[in-house]
Order: structure tokens, then C-alpha cells, then sequence
């Protein structure tokens, strides 16, 4: 199993299934495009942390949507995508949250003198990819932990930091290319998007061969 493996599964199963995901991502995809548009309005204090709960609960139901087709079949959701917010999206916004406070606690580290910020960047990059199978699982209703996909990732701790954070920053470049360039909103919100697509399908591939070399093999 290889990084190359794993991103050409991730585009192939996009394409396969471009139809459904069109579908079933429409109502999170124009939702992502209005929470963009907000920003520009330069929202208070209180208006914006609303929007961020709201951006977390649209992200999870994007990222749960995009799990549940890659890994289980188009079948696996409606046609228009999750319309009811269940206990299943619960727990998986809860852990992005709880990755989210790893990340910050672990950039403390930064306050070492010399190369503490180098040491802070490698251990939150080597811990999001060590962590982040747990996704998939909980998209798929694997009721499971950080302690899970810890385990699980032991063998690929390498592989997962390149498909968690080498790939999506590879996806991002068109993003912010465009987005540099006057009146281009809409087409980088896409890219955006797009970029978010891919990412969640390449962790749904990942889990998917990882899972099988330590279960089914």
C-alpha cells in the first residue's frame, strides 16, 4: 500500500460516483459558498462564532456525506444528502472539535526557545495524521475513539501525514492562486471546495486499505 495508491483510489472513486456526490453535497456545497460570502461582511464578535458552529456542522455533514458514499455506496445516504442532524454527526463534530484543542495545546510548544516552533509544527502534523482515520470510522457508524485510529495508523504513520497534510496542501495551490486575483470569489470558493472533495476521499480510501490489511488480511 502507497501514498500513489491511495490518491489515485481517491480520484477514481470521485469520478465513479461524480454523480451522487453532486447530489448529495448540494445543500453543504451552497451552504460553504454562503459562510464564505459572510465573511466578507466582517461579521461582530457574537455573529461570528455563530457562523463557526454553523461551519463545523456543515463541514461534518460534507465530510460524513463524502465518507458514507466512498466507503459504503451511494446508498448509503439520500439522494440529497444527510438532511437530519443525528448523534452520528454528533460525535464526529465532537472529535474534530477535541483535535482541534490537541493541535492547540501541542503549539505551546513553540514557546521553547530555538527550535520549539519546529518541534510544536512536526508533532501536530505527526499526531492530525496519526489521529484522523477516526473519521471515516465514525462516518460509517464504527462508534470508536482517537485511541482507535492511533492504533490502527501504527504502520503508517508516514503515509497518513502525507495523505492528511502533504495532499490537501497540493489541492490548496489552485485555491490560492486564484483567490489572489480580483473578483474570482465564486471560482476560488469552488476550488476550495473541490479541494475538501478529494481530501475527504483520499482519508476514506486510506481507512479503507488500512483497515483491510489489519482486519481482513
Amino acid at each position: 500500500m502507497g501514498f500513489k495508491e491511495i490518491i489515485i483510489g481517491a480520484i477514481g472513486y470521485v469520478w465513479h460516483y461524480k454523480g451522487n456526490l453532486f447530489k448529495a453535497l448540494a445543500i453543504p456545497f451552497g451552504l460553504y459558498m454562503l459562510l464564505d460570502a459572510s465573511d466578507l461582511l466582517d461579521p461582530g464578535l457574537a455573529a461570528s462564532t455563530v457562523l463557526e458552529v454553523i461551519g463545523v456542522m456543515v463541514q461534518t455533514v460534507f465530510a460524513v456525506t463524502t465518507h458514507r458514499i466512498i466507503l459504503l455506496g451511494p446508498e448509503a445516504v439520500p439522494e440529497w444528502g444527510i438532511l437530519r442532524w443525528t448523534k452520528r454527526e454528533t460525535f464526529f463534530a465532537l472529535h474534530v472539535v477535541a483535535l482541534v484543542v490537541i493541535a492547540l495545546a501541542l503549539w505551546t510548544l513553540a514557546n521553547i526557545p530555538a527550535a520549539g516552533w519546529l518541534l510544536a509544527f512536526v508533532l501536530i502534523l505527526w499526531v492530525v495524521g496519526r489521529l484522523s482515520l477516526v473519521f471515516p470510522a465514525i462516518a460509517i457508524d464504527q462508534g470508536v475513539s482517537f485511541n482507535y485510529a492511533w492504533t490502527l495508523t501504527r504502520h503508517h504513520q508516514l503515509l497518513m501525514v502525507l495523505v492528511v497534510v502533504v495532499f490537501p496542501l497540493f489541492l490548496l495551490v489552485p485555491f490560492y492562486l486564484v483567490s489572489m486575483i480580483p473578483y474570482t470569489f465564486v471560482i476560488s470558493s469552488f476550488l476550495l471546495i473541490l479541494s475538501n472533495v478529494f481530501t475527504v476521499a483520499a482519508l476514506s480510501v486510506a481507512y479503507k486499505l488500512i483497515y483491510k490489511e489489519a482486519y481482513e488480511s
